[in-house]
């Protein structure tokens, strides 16, 4: 059976006489890769007739003048309509099954004179209890220099965090955003990824909605091993939407970590950080989150933060099992927080998170 999510935009624009591109991003789990993709027109009273579908099929009116392409590696499927005219304008809907009535998303197509430029969508791929990292193109200062990142839905783009310290409640110890050094750009990083976390994303500069054409990203949060990040042609400029039905998922190839450790004041804890073992990174790290960014406290470069002097040292490594250690000395009722473990190597970067609690010694 279909399973899990599918999700794309809600509102798309094209012009007369152009082409517009529809989107649609589905978990690739065996059933979704493997199953019929179809693209649909409501019609009052008649359901909603296939256009076209990986069956083969292409409706006579459209022949010539739509695409169906599925990439089930990716998780993705794009419909592209050429050639538009006024009566295409109308509610559609993308979707996986053996009928039209099942998993799908509906977008209403818009057809002017003209249409605003479209970007593109990042496709983002993470594993289950892994992280994800985003690289945001520089924004436009005009719009001030506050740093953004929110998920699209019905009611537009909720913010997740941004960088004058607001995190989402559910994403706090999970999410940094961090300016990159001379570009402009800025990095998001996403900690513990859950299978909720999948969707649609917005990075951008300035204010929700100021930006023309903000950064679009579609994160796919996968059961088992990623492939690389691709670009693809971005479906729309305005509302995304989202089909969710519950699904048995597989065991992260990622080991379980503890979210919790507990120190008693003026006394050591030691961290076990994890990473991917086969995959080859150039820096370890420990940094401190809080409010949405991390800050770098000790590195396997040799970097020592000057509050942590003498109190924390990475000490040992086994690239086997891809773990290596982080021991803290005389704690600190002021060290409790969240910290996040970090390996990377050019833009490949992998994250994940733990709250340390202090207990006060004994009187």
């Amino acid at each position: 059976p279909v399973s899990s999510t599918l999700y794309g935009a809600r509102l798309l624009r094209g012009e007369i006489g152009g082409s517009v591109a529809h989107q649609c991003f589905y978990s690739p789990t065996s059933a979704n890769r493997h199953d019929r993709k179809y693209w649909c027109r409501v019609a009052r009273g008649r359901g909603c007739p296939t256009i076209v579908s990986t069956a083969g099929y292409t409706a006579g009116d459209y022949a010539g003048r739509v695409t169906l392409r599925d990439d089930p590696r990716r998780g993705a499927f794009t419909v592209t309509l050429s050639g538009l005219r006024r009566g295409d304008a109308g509610t559609y809907r993308c979707g996986i099954g053996t009928s039209n009535r099942d998993l799908f998303v509906s977008l209403n197509l818009t057809v002017s004179p003209e249409a605003a430029a479209v970007g593109s969508t990042e496709l983002i791929w993470g594993e289950l209890r892994g992280s994800a990292r985003v690289l945001c193109p520089p924004g436009d200062h005009r719009g001030g220099k506050r740093r953004f990142w929110c998920k699209l839905g019905r009611a537009g783009c909720t913010l997740i965090a941004d960088s004058d310290g607001h995190v989402r409640r559910g994403y706090q110890g999970r999410v940094s955003i961090s300016p990159q050094e001379g570009s402009g750009a800025f990095k998001v990083l996403i900690s513990d990824l859950r299978k909720e976390d999948s969707g649609l994303y917005q990075c951008g500069m300035g204010s929700l909605g100021g930006q023309s054409s903000p950064h679009t990203v579609a994160l796919q949060v996968t059961t088992g091993r990623t492939g690389s990040t691709g670009l693809l042609l971005s479906p729309g400029w305005g509302v995304w939407d989202a089909h969710t039905t519950l699904s048995p998922t597989a065991a992260s190839t990622l080991p379980k970590r503890p979210k919790i450790l507990v120190g008693t004041a003026g006394g050591r804890v030691s961290l076990t950080c994890r990473y991917d073992p086969e995959g080859s990174y150039d820096q370890k790290y420990l940094c401190r989150w809080k409010e949405g960014s991390c800050s770098l406290l000790v590195d396997t470069d040799g970097f020592v933060h000057e509050s942590y002097a003498g109190r924390l040292q990475i000490t040992s490594g086994n690239r086997a099992n891809g773990t290596y250690t982080v021991v803290m000395r005389h704690l600190r009722e002021e060290d409790e927080g969240w910290y996040w473990c970090g390996a990377r190597s050019g833009r490949t970067e992998h994250t994940s998170s733990l709250k340390l609690l202090v207990w006060k010694g004994r009187c």
